[in-house]
């Protein structure tokens, strides 16, 4: 990392490291997802119609990835599939042990929650965004909401929500909203060079990070600009993908 000659500095490192950490859990998260839907796009049409909003990957106490499929009826969840990654990287069906029902009524309640504050703000958007589930230690619920990658191969930046609920998905512990009014979006093309502009935080906002951790092998070079610093995420053959960070004078 490099921060200019003589000048202490200011960029929250820490911070920017918490970041890293959790835009790779995320990019997990994603990949765990992509298999699971896969798998289930090929299901039975009456499941598929089962399946509501409320689906949702989460990580087992055995540390394998799990995709509960259903649709939650405010009372009761209708688990129309459960399936899981096993440690051989192939996907099963799981009938036994059943997901904790308690903790599906409990993400139910924090993914519908989390889509209506997240609209409030955002209004009718066309943009569609993923969701992230997180079954944190202290046993509170994380949802991530993040723009997917769009058709025609158009990632997006610009809105990211992050909320953090209690046990039973009916208490917001936390919250995190950056939205400015619009997505921008970018093309995948590995030749480019690209820059997100950030002109009204001081430093690197998670979604930033995760946008450059998610893309980094189809653009060239991804720049974060901010209204204090300039994070580079490149590549070459002896140190692999790092970050440069400089603060602007």
């Amino acid at each position: 990392m490099y921060f200019g000659p003589d000048k202490p500095t200011q960029f929250p490192v820490g911070e920017f490291s918490a970041h890293v950490k959790t835009a790779e859990w995320l990019i997990q998260y994603d990949t765990a997802a992509w298999r699971l839907s896969e798998e289930v796009s090929h299901a039975d049409m009456d499941l598929l119609q089962r399946t509501g909003k409320e689906w949702f990957v989460y990580r087992g106490r055995d540390s394998l990835w799990y995709g509960a499929y259903g649709r939650f009826q405010d009372t009761a969840y209708d688990l129309a599939m459960h399936y899981r990654i096993n440690r051989e990287d192939s996907i099963e069906i799981v009938t036994e042990p059943k997901p904790d029902t308690l903790m599906l009524h409990a993400v139910s309640r924090c993914i519908r929650s989390s889509y209506k504050q997240a609209g409030a703000i955002l209004g009718r958007s066309y943009v569609r965004m993923n969701k992230f589930i997180r079954l944190n230690g202290d046993r509170s619920i994380s949802i991530y909401l993040l723009p997917a990658l769009q058709p025609a191969e158009v990632a997006m930046y610009g809105g990211e929500f992050h909320y953090r609920y209690d046990e039973y998905g009916r208490k917001l512990l936390e919250k995190q909203e950056y939205y400015r009014g619009g997505f921008k979006g970018l093309r995948l093309n590995t030749e480019r060079e690209i820059k997100l502009i950030y002109e009204d935080v001081k430093f690197p906002t998670l979604g930033a990070v995760y946008f450059a951790l998610r893309y980094r092998n189809r653009f060239r070079e991804i720049r974060i600009e901010t209204l204090e610093s300039l994070s580079v995420l490149t590549f070459n053959q002896s140190r692999g993908y790092h970050w440069e960070h400089r603060e602007k004078m």
